[in-house]
Protein backbone atom coordinates (compact mmCIF):
# COMPACT_ATOMS: atom_id res chain seq x y z
CA UNK A 1 0.00 0.00 0.00
CA UNK A 2 1.35 3.42 -1.01
CA UNK A 3 2.08 5.91 1.79
CA UNK A 4 -0.07 9.06 1.88
CA UNK A 5 1.99 12.26 1.96
CA UNK A 6 0.31 14.85 4.23
CA UNK A 7 3.32 17.15 4.66
CA UNK A 8 1.46 20.05 3.06
CA UNK A 9 -0.88 20.19 6.08
CA UNK A 10 1.98 21.06 8.44
CA UNK A 11 2.55 24.34 6.62
CA UNK A 12 0.12 27.19 6.92
CA UNK A 13 -1.72 27.80 3.63
CA UNK A 14 -0.51 30.61 1.37
CA UNK A 15 -2.75 31.31 -1.61
CA UNK A 16 -0.02 32.50 -3.97
CA UNK A 17 -1.01 30.74 -7.18
CA UNK A 18 -3.88 31.54 -9.56
CA UNK A 19 -5.16 28.80 -11.84
CA UNK A 20 -8.10 27.76 -14.00
CA UNK A 21 -9.63 24.44 -13.03
CA UNK A 22 -11.43 22.80 -15.96
CA UNK A 23 -13.93 20.04 -15.19
CA UNK A 24 -15.14 18.01 -18.17
CA UNK A 25 -18.29 16.05 -17.21
CA UNK A 26 -18.27 12.55 -18.74
CA UNK A 27 -21.73 11.75 -17.39
CA UNK A 28 -24.70 13.62 -15.86
CA UNK A 29 -23.80 14.99 -12.43
CA UNK A 30 -25.85 15.13 -9.23
CA UNK A 31 -24.13 17.29 -6.61
CA UNK A 32 -26.18 17.34 -3.42
CA UNK A 33 -24.97 19.87 -0.86
CA UNK A 34 -27.31 19.47 2.12
CA UNK A 35 -28.52 16.28 3.77
CA UNK A 36 -31.82 15.79 1.92
CA UNK A 37 -35.15 14.23 2.72
CA UNK A 38 -37.17 12.46 0.06
CA UNK A 39 -35.67 14.45 -2.85
CA UNK A 40 -31.98 14.89 -3.68
CA UNK A 41 -31.65 18.34 -5.31
CA UNK A 42 -28.42 19.07 -7.14
CA UNK A 43 -26.31 22.23 -7.16
CA UNK A 44 -25.59 23.82 -10.55
CA UNK A 45 -21.85 23.69 -9.88
CA UNK A 46 -19.65 21.95 -7.29
CA UNK A 47 -19.30 23.54 -3.84
CA UNK A 48 -15.92 24.27 -2.29
CA UNK A 49 -16.27 21.21 -0.07
CA UNK A 50 -16.94 19.04 -3.14
CA UNK A 51 -13.83 20.42 -4.85
CA UNK A 52 -11.92 19.66 -1.68
CA UNK A 53 -13.08 16.05 -1.83
CA UNK A 54 -12.19 15.93 -5.53
CA UNK A 55 -8.64 17.16 -4.87
CA UNK A 56 -8.12 14.74 -1.99
CA UNK A 57 -9.40 11.87 -4.10
CA UNK A 58 -7.02 12.78 -6.97
CA UNK A 59 -4.14 12.91 -4.46
CA UNK A 60 -5.06 9.46 -3.14
CA UNK A 61 -6.08 10.67 0.31
CA UNK A 62 -8.48 7.80 0.95
CA UNK A 63 -8.68 8.28 4.71
CA UNK A 64 -11.35 7.00 7.09
CA UNK A 65 -13.56 9.36 9.10
CA UNK A 66 -11.90 8.25 12.35
CA UNK A 67 -8.42 9.09 11.06
CA UNK A 68 -9.65 12.37 9.58
CA UNK A 69 -10.96 13.39 12.98
CA UNK A 70 -7.56 12.65 14.54
CA UNK A 71 -5.74 14.61 11.83
CA UNK A 72 -8.17 17.50 12.28
CA UNK A 73 -7.48 17.63 16.04
CA UNK A 74 -3.71 17.64 15.44
CA UNK A 75 -4.05 20.44 12.88
CA UNK A 76 -6.09 22.52 15.34
CA UNK A 77 -3.33 22.13 17.94
CA UNK A 78 -0.65 23.00 15.39
CA UNK A 79 -2.51 26.09 14.15
CA UNK A 80 -3.08 27.23 17.74
CA UNK A 81 0.66 27.11 18.42
CA UNK A 82 1.27 29.20 15.31
CA UNK A 83 -1.61 31.51 16.25
CA UNK A 84 -3.50 30.70 13.05
CA UNK A 85 -7.14 29.68 12.81
CA UNK A 86 -8.11 26.30 11.39
CA UNK A 87 -11.16 26.10 9.15
CA UNK A 88 -13.38 23.27 10.42
CA UNK A 89 -16.07 22.79 7.78
CA UNK A 90 -18.66 20.14 8.64
CA UNK A 91 -21.83 21.24 6.85
CA UNK A 92 -23.76 18.82 4.69
CA UNK A 93 -22.25 15.35 4.39
CA UNK A 94 -20.15 13.59 7.05
CA UNK A 95 -17.03 14.04 4.89
CA UNK A 96 -14.27 15.86 6.84
CA UNK A 97 -12.18 17.92 4.38
CA UNK A 98 -8.51 18.59 5.08
CA UNK A 99 -7.62 21.03 2.26
CA UNK A 100 -10.34 23.67 2.71
CA UNK A 101 -7.81 26.34 3.73
CA UNK A 102 -5.54 25.75 0.76
CA UNK A 103 -7.68 27.27 -2.01
CA UNK A 104 -10.43 29.81 -2.64
CA UNK A 105 -12.96 30.02 -5.47
CA UNK A 106 -12.84 33.38 -7.29
CA UNK A 107 -15.04 32.73 -10.30
CA UNK A 108 -17.25 29.92 -11.64
CA UNK A 109 -18.33 29.61 -15.28
CA UNK A 110 -20.93 26.99 -16.20
CA UNK A 111 -22.20 26.04 -19.68
CA UNK A 112 -25.92 25.71 -20.53
CA UNK A 113 -27.46 22.86 -18.57
CA UNK A 114 -30.46 20.55 -18.68
CA UNK A 115 -32.14 19.35 -15.46
CA UNK A 116 -33.98 16.08 -15.04
CA UNK A 117 -35.09 13.84 -12.20
CA UNK A 118 -34.40 10.13 -12.04
CA UNK A 119 -34.71 7.30 -9.54
CA UNK A 120 -31.56 6.50 -7.61
CA UNK A 121 -30.92 3.60 -5.22
CA UNK A 122 -30.34 4.94 -1.70
CA UNK A 123 -28.72 2.58 0.80
CA UNK A 124 -29.84 2.14 4.40
CA UNK A 125 -28.12 0.27 7.19
CA UNK A 126 -29.65 -3.11 7.94
CA UNK A 127 -32.49 -3.25 10.45
CA UNK A 128 -31.51 -6.17 12.64
CA UNK A 129 -34.99 -6.49 14.15
CA UNK A 130 -37.21 -6.54 11.05
CA UNK A 131 -37.68 -8.90 8.11
CA UNK A 132 -38.60 -5.84 6.01
CA UNK A 133 -34.88 -5.50 5.41
CA UNK A 134 -34.95 -8.70 3.33
CA UNK A 135 -37.58 -7.24 0.98
CA UNK A 136 -35.29 -4.32 0.10
CA UNK A 137 -32.07 -6.31 -0.21
CA UNK A 138 -30.96 -6.79 -3.80
CA UNK A 139 -28.45 -9.51 -2.94
CA UNK A 140 -28.00 -12.16 -0.27
CA UNK A 141 -26.47 -15.61 0.17
CA UNK A 142 -27.59 -17.64 -2.87
CA UNK A 143 -27.48 -20.90 -0.88
CA UNK A 144 -30.09 -19.43 1.46
CA UNK A 145 -32.57 -18.08 -1.13
CA UNK A 146 -34.65 -21.29 -1.46
CA UNK A 147 -34.76 -21.80 2.29
CA UNK A 148 -35.92 -18.23 2.95
CA UNK A 149 -38.63 -18.50 0.26
CA UNK A 150 -39.92 -21.71 1.85
CA UNK A 151 -39.97 -20.05 5.29
CA UNK A 152 -41.94 -17.05 3.98
CA UNK A 153 -44.35 -19.28 2.06
CA UNK A 154 -45.00 -21.52 5.08
CA UNK A 155 -45.72 -18.53 7.31
CA UNK A 156 -47.87 -16.76 4.73
CA UNK A 157 -50.09 -19.82 4.14
CA UNK A 158 -50.43 -20.67 7.85
CA UNK A 159 -54.16 -20.21 8.53
CA UNK A 160 -53.74 -20.64 12.29
CA UNK A 161 -51.95 -17.29 12.67
CA UNK A 162 -53.18 -13.77 11.98
CA UNK A 163 -51.06 -11.19 10.13
CA UNK A 164 -49.57 -9.71 13.33
CA UNK A 165 -48.29 -13.04 14.65
CA UNK A 166 -47.04 -13.96 11.17
CA UNK A 167 -44.94 -10.78 11.01
CA UNK A 168 -43.61 -11.34 14.54
CA UNK A 169 -42.56 -14.89 13.66
CA UNK A 170 -40.92 -13.73 10.42
CA UNK A 171 -38.98 -11.06 12.34
CA UNK A 172 -37.73 -13.66 14.83
CA UNK A 173 -36.58 -15.95 12.02
CA UNK A 174 -34.90 -13.03 10.26
CA UNK A 175 -32.86 -12.35 13.41
CA UNK A 176 -31.82 -16.00 13.48
CA UNK A 177 -30.67 -16.01 9.85
CA UNK A 178 -29.57 -12.39 9.39
CA UNK A 179 -25.95 -13.39 8.67
CA UNK A 180 -27.21 -14.46 5.23
CA UNK A 181 -28.35 -10.92 4.35
CA UNK A 182 -26.26 -7.87 3.33
CA UNK A 183 -25.53 -5.01 5.73
CA UNK A 184 -27.55 -2.57 3.61
CA UNK A 185 -30.86 -2.49 1.81
CA UNK A 186 -31.88 -0.06 -0.93
CA UNK A 187 -34.91 2.02 -1.72
CA UNK A 188 -35.65 4.03 -4.92
CA UNK A 189 -35.25 7.78 -4.32
CA UNK A 190 -35.85 10.79 -6.56
CA UNK A 191 -32.63 12.57 -7.43
CA UNK A 192 -31.94 15.56 -9.67
CA UNK A 193 -29.27 15.20 -12.35
CA UNK A 194 -27.67 17.86 -14.54
CA UNK A 195 -26.52 17.34 -18.13
CA UNK A 196 -23.87 19.91 -19.13
CA UNK A 197 -23.33 21.08 -22.73
CA UNK A 198 -19.66 21.89 -22.06
CA UNK A 199 -17.02 22.23 -19.36
CA UNK A 200 -17.29 23.83 -15.90
CA UNK A 201 -14.46 26.29 -15.25
CA UNK A 202 -13.23 27.70 -11.93
CA UNK A 203 -10.71 30.46 -11.33
CA UNK A 204 -8.94 29.50 -8.10
CA UNK A 205 -6.38 31.02 -5.78
CA UNK A 206 -4.49 28.17 -4.19
CA UNK A 207 -1.36 27.23 -2.33
CA UNK A 208 1.54 26.63 -4.74
CA UNK A 209 2.44 23.37 -2.97
CA UNK A 210 -1.09 22.10 -3.54
CA UNK A 211 -0.84 23.16 -7.19
CA UNK A 212 2.41 21.19 -7.57
CA UNK A 213 0.93 18.06 -5.97
CA UNK A 214 -2.28 18.24 -8.02
CA UNK A 215 -0.36 18.82 -11.24
CA UNK A 216 1.80 15.79 -10.52
CA UNK A 217 -1.19 13.59 -9.68
CA UNK A 218 -3.28 14.66 -12.69
CA UNK A 219 -0.54 13.58 -15.09
CA UNK A 220 -1.17 9.96 -14.12
CA UNK A 221 -4.85 10.18 -13.04
CA UNK A 222 -6.97 13.01 -14.44
CA UNK A 223 -10.36 11.33 -14.00
CA UNK A 224 -12.46 11.20 -10.87
CA UNK A 225 -16.09 11.77 -9.85
CA UNK A 226 -18.32 14.48 -8.40
CA UNK A 227 -21.54 14.20 -6.44
CA UNK A 228 -21.85 10.43 -6.51
CA UNK A 229 -19.88 7.47 -7.81
CA UNK A 230 -21.60 7.68 -11.23
CA UNK A 231 -20.64 11.34 -11.86
CA UNK A 232 -17.41 10.74 -13.78
CA UNK A 233 -15.30 13.71 -14.90
CA UNK A 234 -11.95 14.61 -16.45
CA UNK A 235 -9.85 17.25 -14.75
CA UNK A 236 -7.36 19.82 -16.03
CA UNK A 237 -5.50 22.68 -14.32
CA UNK A 238 -4.00 25.62 -16.20
CA UNK A 239 -1.97 28.54 -14.83
CA UNK A 240 -3.67 31.91 -15.32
Amino acid sequence: MEDIDLKILKKGPKLDKKVTLIIEPLAPLSMVNDLPGSFYKSLKSPSKKMLCGLFENILGWHISIEHRRKIQKELMKLRKKKKNDFSKSQNGSTFIPLLMEYFEIELVTTPPIMHYNDLWSRSFTRRGDSAKHAAGSMYFNHDFIKKWRKIKHAIKTDKKRNSTTKNTLLDRLFKRYNANFPMYYTTPTKREFIQYSGNIEFVLSLDKHLFTELNRAIKTNNHSYLGNSEGWINLKIETV
